[in-house]
């Protein structure tokens, strides 16, 4: 453990900072200053701390006058200096050494699946099942939180990207966590008082800092990108293999494009019903020129769509595989669209 002092941004006076917390708040103004964002404090040099040179002995006609004492300046305080012939000149202290630079996140190289449980151990609760009791407790819960996300995006940068499914993960419980300090205004529980002669629950209001909502608004926009981009190169590949296939689709013949439209399960069933109708209308109508035609259209239907799709099967092997990458590719175009967030 080690103290550091940092200068507040608000009010600049020096605050100390211990390397094991995340933050700190300011002994003048109570700002809180996040451990990655402190600025060391350096004072500013004293002036006359440079070291005087070699003084020669002075004559006694130099001495100062016992009634009218020489003064040193030394940071706007004035000293006096004895009327002792002789007397040593009076030094002002040297300035302190400057304290060492801040710390930044130590964050180890570790596996994707250690870094997913990493984030799963430290999640915080939603704010819809979180009791507060004072403005203390609202503000350790968006500190908290506030560090973890800031700490997680520094974490995915040392994740092995080619990992995508723990990447994901990690990527999906991140947005998360950004997404539960969903208010701008915390509530807490201040006490309770009696009304009517029922005790009525009394809340206070907490509001959170601009800076962490703005963090946190920056930090999600950046996640949700990250998650985003493993998915919109693979849309933008399979819509270009979509569109080869379908160029492909257009310069077939003009004859595999109709039976691929006529020779489909659903028309099959049509044309059948179609000659089945016929035959009824036939058996139970009597042979009537209306019935007839019903069932010669129904039964040329029926035929022509059978005929075709032998003709199809046997010759349209390419064709058919031209349309099954068509509808492969279209499906992976809406898979890999319906996982992307907004």
């Amino acid at each position: 453990m080690a103290i550091y002092m940092v200068k507040c941004p608000e009010c600049g006076s020096a605050t100390e900072l211990n390397d094991e917390k995340d933050f700190c708040f300011c002994t003048e103004c109570g700002m809180r200053i996040a451990k990655e964002d402190a600025e060391l404090y350096v004072p500013d040099p004293a002036p006359g701390t440079e070291a005087p040179a070699e003084a020669e002995p002075e004559a006694e006609a130099d001495i100062p006058a016992p009634d009218a004492p020489a003064e040193a300046e030394d940071d706007g305080v004035l000293l006096s200096i004895p009327d002792v012939p002789g007397a040593p000149p009076i030094v002002p202290p040297a300035p302190p050494e400057p304290a060492p630079a801040a710390p930044a996140f130590d964050v180890p190289e570790l596996p994707n699946a250690e870094q997913v449980s990493w984030l799963m151990l430290r999640q915080p609760q939603p704010l819809d099942s979180v009791v507060f009791h004072s403005s203390d407790e609202c503000a350790a819960y968006v500190g908290d939180l506030h560090s973890l996300i800031l700490e997680a995006r520094v974490r995915y940068s040392k994740m092995n990207h080619r990992e995508e499914a723990t990447c994901l993960d990690f990527l999906d419980r991140a947005m998360g966590c950004c997404d539960m300090l969903d208010a701008k205004r915390l509530k807490f529980l201040a006490g309770t008082h009696m009304e009517k002669s029922k005790v009525v629950e009394d809340y206070g209001s907490y509001p959170v800092s601009k800076d962490v909502l703005k963090d946190i608004k920056q930090a999600r926009e950046e996640v949700l990108e990250a998650y985003n981009g493993f998915f919109k190169p693979k849309i933008a590949a399979a819509k270009e293999a979509l569109e080869e296939t379908k160029q492909k689709i257009r310069e077939l013949p003009a004859a595999m494009r109709f039976y691929h439209a006529f020779c489909t399960p659903v028309m099959g069933i049509l044309t059948a019903i179609w000659l089945a109708v016929g035959v009824f209308a036939v058996v139970k109508g009597g042979a009537s020129a209306a019935n007839i035609a019903i069932l010669a259209v129904g039964a040329i239907l029926f035929v022509t769509w059978a005929v075709l799709m032998v003709l199809w099967l046997m010759k349209g092997s390419g064709a058919r595989q031209l349309y099954k990458a068509a509808d492969r590719q279209a499906n992976e175009v809406r898979t890999y669209r319906a996982k992307l967030k907004s």
